[in-house]
């Protein structure tokens, strides 16, 4: 007997049979390895159809899995798809198998020197600060929290007095967060979105006036574009002709860099951008370098210092001098190059060097000066009488002498804070009596002529250019 051929039905539930397609879909595209998160080609699914990794995915250098957990948490808006199978805490999950389950340096926690102690250079700073990828902010988001006060999966990054400092809301050192190793400005630009959730825009955490002018609505975290602390071009402050403007007109970038040290002030904070290795100011991160400068006026084409060209000892009331320069915070600086001894300084200066492990101070025989300017036994008439009538140069005349002890016309202290009017006993750089217009010692006859525009100061009695024998001054 035949059998009778059996018939092919129309299944009594299709939609049934439609959900079982899918999960048969489902399944193969979870065991295919080249399946992508966000269509951009991340790996997000790592198990081969035969349940095991992708080749590459673990290996002690990271593997592909590093990079693509970061990438699809930067896909996702701030959530992770390794959470799925391997659980809320990447502990294991469904698929039973913990993200730390290995002691072969897969994960930071067993990395000898991960966090050093302060103020060696930190391991996870250098990390943190790459460009998004195996490593980067928002890697360390991942386990540590959008808002980086640590989830469950691990502890929070703040309130470590140490680094990243008590109250310190942020992945970063405490401010001002420019001093090596503890610099923002070796971080990548590419890391500038997390950034953004504490820098916005006129938020409170950014320096003043960092940026100027906001960024239009809508543009995307940069560092040097207006949405964080700077501003376009790329730098932190303007870049007009008002922030240099032509010689021999004040410099705000150089009264900036003269004052303490502080958010946007002082000799370091240029050196952060500026400088690249040591005591130069080359370029550093900013390519821009101080040194080399064209401008002959200002910085000179072969001056590798932060200051005007020698002799950087300029007239009264120049922009360029050095005696406005404020003392602290700026003396280390100054001694990168000015160490006692140093062929940068002056002939002398200082004449006896300070015992070793003195910090550097402008008086106290670390750099140029001495705990005084002057020799011994200045304050004797034969010793600075001499050198203040002398013809004005970069160490002697009347204007020589108001550098330091000058303030506008006067002679009252200056920045030394010594008057000249103390041993005078008149309000003139020159001695009290009637010896002073005659051939006795001490006497103004034997002034050079070049100091006539001092003398002006007091004894202008007609307009034009100040002159000894002409009708604006005395004779």
């Amino acid at each position: 007997m035949i059998p009778k051929p059996r018939s092919f039905r129309v299944p009594r539930n299709p939609i049934g049979l439609l959900i079982l397609l899918a999960a048969f879909a489902a399944a193969a595209g979870c065991s295919n390895a080249n399946t992508s998160g966000d269509g951009g080609g991340v790996i997000v699914n790592h198990v081969d159809a035969s349940g095991n990794s992708i080749p590459g995915w673990l290996t002690p250098t990271g593997g592909t899995h590093a990079n693509s957990a970061t990438i699809n948490y930067i896909a996702n808006g701030g959530s992770s798809s390794c959470t799925e199978c391997h659980g809320s805490d990447l502990g294991g999950g469904i698929s039973r198998v913990s993200c730390f389950a290995n002691t072969a340096n897969c994960h930071h926690g067993t990395i000898a020197g991960w966090v050093a102690v302060p103020p060696a250079a930190q391991n996870h700073g250098v990390s943190a600060k790459k460009a998004p990828g195996s490593s980067g902010f928002a890697s360390c988001q991942i386990c540590h929290g959008n808002n980086f006060a640590g989830a469950n999966i691990a502890p929070t990054c703040l309130n470590n007095a140490a680094c990243h400092g008590d109250g310190v809301a942020s992945p970063h050192a405490r401010k001002p967060w420019r001093g090596s190793p503890y610099t923002h400005v070796t971080t990548d630009p590419a890391n500038a979105p997390v950034c953004a959730k504490c820098h916005f825009p006129n938020s409170p955490n950014n320096p003043a006036d960092h940026p100027a002018t906001p960024a239009p609505a809508g543009t995307s975290p940069g560092c040097f574009n207006n949405t964080l602390c700077h501003g376009e071009n790329p730098v932190p402050h303007p870049v007009d002709n008002a922030w240099a403007p032509a010689p021999p007109a004040a410099q705000p970038h150089g009264n900036d860099a003269k004052a303490a040290l502080g958010e946007t002030t002082g000799f370091a904070y240029c050196q952060e951008c500026h400088g690249t290795t040591g005591a130069d100011f080359a370029g550093g991160s900013s390519g821009v370098s101080c040194t080399n400068n064209p401008d002959a006026a200002c910085h000179g084409s072969t001056v590798a210092s932060p200051h005007a060209r020698k002799p950087w000892r300029a007239s009264a009331g120049s922009p360029y001098t050095h005696t406005t320069t404020v003392e602290t915070g700026n003396a280390p600086v100054c001694a990168q190059c000015h160490f006692p001894n140093s062929p940068n300084n002056p002939a002398n200066h200082p004449a006896t060097p300070a015992p070793a492990g003195t910090a550097p101070g402008c008086f106290n025989s670390t750099l140029c000066h001495g705990p005084t300017f002057h020799l011994p036994g200045w304050d004797q008439a034969t010793q600075h009488g001499p050198v203040a009538k002398q013809a004005p140069s970069t160490s002697g005349g009347f204007a020589f002498c108001q550098l330091c002890h000058g303030t506008g016309t006067d002679f009252s202290g200056g920045s030394v804070g010594f008057s000249c009017y103390t041993c005078h006993g008149v309000p003139a750089p020159h001695p009290a009596g009637t010896t002073w217009r005659n051939s006795t010692s001490p006497t103004h006859q034997t002034t050079d002529l070049g100091n006539a525009a001092v003398c002006a100061f007091c004894h202008q009695s007609n307009a034009g250019t100040p002159s000894c024998f002409g009708t604006t001054l005395c004779h």
